[in-house]
């Protein structure tokens, strides 16, 4: 485990008892939803943790879906709605990319923030809350702080405790245990020699991107066990412009080879007579690609 996610975790076995508002701050997919879930976990707080996306929250919706309405408050409020900050009463309120909160309701967060108080649309009087912020914004908030495009009060009131997750690749020593960890919940295994092409790609979509592949790479397998090259397929498959790099980009001929094979064989009934005479090759040519991709005429590990 590398010395960044020591350091998070050991912040919030320390902080997840407090009222403290935490800020977790990454770039997509570093882990700060999981650590948000660990740490109203490890909070004892009776409560739900309440988790809001508010990049999906409706601008016209988002006063509303936050803090609740009363019935009649503006036109087709036919019935009151319970809102996010009070829903979290007893709990944690988990605000994923918190800067992306419209600009309207900045400022009545921060007043729930300091007054511990929530009052919906259309009431005349204030709720009690007891909840705990957990929130979360990329690395580049402070850009967006400056340009007074969020407000700099609501950010230090959100920033009672924040904590760093740095992108997978400057955290190398955390891949691989996170990859045997993906396989295992799938009752999977990675083969030996993988560490070259996963510790070669740098992750972009870090830790989200590298589950998303050991998963993708566990549909092409049928044996358990992932080799390099059904590594590398998934890879591609989910690069955004096709791309891979390093060992990766090494390993791209090879997957053509045995996607190309797998075609052969398959059209061919698995005869190895008649892949040969198809591929115009001898047998013993044919046995070495074979072997060489990674291919059983008796039962084959994986098909693309």
């Amino acid at each position: 485990m590398s010395t960044a996610i020591r350091r998070a975790l050991a912040l919030a076995e320390r902080y997840a008892r407090t009222r403290l508002p935490v800020l977790l701050v990454g770039a997509t997919g570093t882990g700060k939803e999981l650590l948000a879930q660990h740490i109203h976990e490890r909070s004892g707080r009776p409560g739900p943790l309440v988790d809001v996306n508010c990049c999906a929250l409706p601008r016209d919706m988002v006063e509303s879906l936050l803090f609740g309405h009363r019935r009649g408050a503006f036109t087709g409020a036919v019935e009151a709605n319970v809102g996010h900050v009070e829903r979290s009463d007893g709990g944690t309120l988990f605000l994923d990319e918190l800067a992306s909160l419209a600009s309207e309701a900045q400022g009545k967060l921060l007043r729930v923030l300091e007054t511990g108080e929530v009052q919906p649309l259309g009431a005349t009087t204030k709720k009690r809350v007891d909840l705990r912020i957990v929130s979360t914004v990329q690395d580049d908030i402070h850009t967006l702080v400056e340009s007074g495009r969020f407000r700099r009060d609501l950010f230090q009131r959100a920033a009672g405790l924040v904590i760093d997750l740095p992108p997978l690749v400057a955290r190398k020593e955390d891949v691989m245990p996170l990859a045997q960890h993906f396989a295992g919940l799938q009752r999977q295994r990675l083969e030996s020699g993988t560490e070259s092409v996963l510790l070669a790609y740098p992750w972009p979509g870090n830790v989200r991107e590298l589950r998303q592949v050991i998963e993708r790479a566990g549909q092409l397998v049928t044996d358990g066990t992932l080799p390099s090259v059904a590594l590398v397929e998934a890879i591609e498959l989910g690069a955004a412009d096709g791309q891979p790099s390093g060992p990766v980009a090494r390993h791209r001929r090879a997957i053509c080879e045995r996607v190309e094979l797998i075609s052969r064989c398959e059209a061919e009934g698995w005869d190895a007579a008649r892949i040969a005479r198809g591929l115009g090759i001898h047998r013993a040519t044919l046995f070495r690609r074979l072997k060489r991709a990674g291919i059983s005429l008796r039962q084959p590990a994986w098909s693309p």
